[in-house]
């Protein structure tokens, strides 16, 4: 046994073996890059979280201070206005600075996750809501400076798990916080260990050191774990449908046509609105069913992207580019099925496509002529110190 322990332990020392596990390892990042990346999702953080009004009303308000006028107004009540930055970006009126109402649930018909637990009706009490502000926006502000993260990352889980947890305790779930919730969970888990290792590391009172053996800190860590988290969202539904359904789930695709019409007339009960009547069926729903081959082969590129998602962990490259193949598929779930996931997409600009490092990475390359590797910064060396 033993030997063939070794034997395996030795094929894994190749340099093809090596070359890999480096480049699937934690990355180190650039200062700018996780200023940016807390930034950016503490403002999705915020879009998320139960404040309701003012918090979830005066979004426009807001904006429009920024830019004059009513033309933002009359881009987002028309609905092609609001959707002319898509693709790629999501409609403007998904962007505007808006939190969730309240819950709107007072029991907890079904209860789910921690609501087996916890009564988690707290949320749609009326007193609580209100003070829930004075401890959600200092928490956010704390999580955007760097400071008093062991502090802060765990209340906004509560707060959003909680929350959201309540709202998937009717006896149906809702997907469209499933991934902002991992990824503060798993930020809030590496914050939690950093601080059993240096606690004056990650509250920030200390310049962040290697606390791997690979020269990486612990946001540096923090970041990939996200990343992790947003691969995992694509890959375990892509592979669970194999499993579940037997490997049946190909033969069976095209009748997602039936499935569109269910939730073409979903969303007509749900509003009201003429666009979605029942005698207005996308033409997407026959077209599935009449032609099976093609749609088998369009749906399993989905379902094949979700299945191979870890690939894109390899490099800086492979990030933006799945990143980006991630917000097609999103884009086409949009039109094709009316399942929209705006804040996923959202999180696939921040932490995947990474904009803020190709235009450093660019401004570098033809502005300065100096070529920057897409490996760096290097990983620190024992004792050096990185500011984040």
């Amino acid at each position: 046994m033993s030997a063939l322990v070794a034997k395996i332990r030795s094929r894994f020392q190749t340099p093809f073996w090596k070359h890999l596990s480096q480049c699937f390892a934690i990355p180190r990042f650039h200062r700018f890059e996780i200023v940016f990346m807390r930034v950016l999702y503490a403002y999705v953080l915020f879009q998320c979280m139960p404040l309701d009004a003012p918090f979830s009303t005066n979004g426009l308000r807001l904006a429009e201070a920024v830019v004059p006028g009513d033309a933002l107004t009359q881009i987002v009540n028309d609905k092609d206005k609001d959707r002319m930055l898509r693709p790629p970006l999501p409609p403007i009126s998904s962007l505007l600075p808006n939190s969730e109402p309240k819950i709107p649930y007072s029991t907890q018909e079904k209860p789910n996750g921690i609501a087996r637990f916890i009564d988690l009706t707290f949320f749609n009490n009326d007193k609580f809501v209100d003070v829930l502000p004075w401890i959600v926006i200092p928490s956010l502000l704390l999580y955007i400076s760097g400071y008093g993260l062991p502090v802060a990352l765990p209340i906004l889980c509560f707060v959003l798990l909680g929350s959201r947890t309540l709202y998937n305790s009717q006896g149906y779930i809702h997907h469209g916080f499933q991934m902002v919730s991992l990824i503060l969970l798993a930020q809030t888990v590496v914050c939690l260990w950093a601080l059993v290792k240096n606690p004056r590391e990650a509250m920030g009172f200390k310049r962040a050191t290697a606390v791997t053996r690979h020269g990486r800190t612990w946001w540096d860590v923090m970041i990939r774990y996200s990343q992790l988290m947003i691969i995992a969202s694509y890959m375990i539904p892509g592979v669970i449908k194999q499993f579940k359904s037997g490997g049946q789930w190909f033969l069976h695709s095209h009748y997602i046509g039936v499935q569109v019409v269910k939730t073409h007339r979903q969303n007509y009960y749900n509003d009201l609105d003429p666009e979605w009547e029942p005698e207005k069926l996308p033409p997407l729903s026959k077209f599935m069913l009449e032609h099976r081959n093609w749609t088998r082969l369009l749906l399993g590129c989905g379902v094949g992207l979700q299945c191979i998602a870890f690939l894109g962990l390899y490099n800086r490259a492979t990030w933006a580019i799945f990143g980006l193949l991630f917000i097609t598929f999103h884009f086409l779930n949009d039109i094709m099925f009316g399942l929209y996931f705006f804040h996923v997409e959202k999180l696939d600009w921040i932490f995947l496509v990474n904009l803020p490092f190709w235009a450093w990475w660019a401004w570098k390359r033809w502005a300065k002529k100096s070529p920057v590797a897409l490996d760096s910064p290097r990983p620190l060396s024992a004792g050096a110190t990185s500011a984040a």
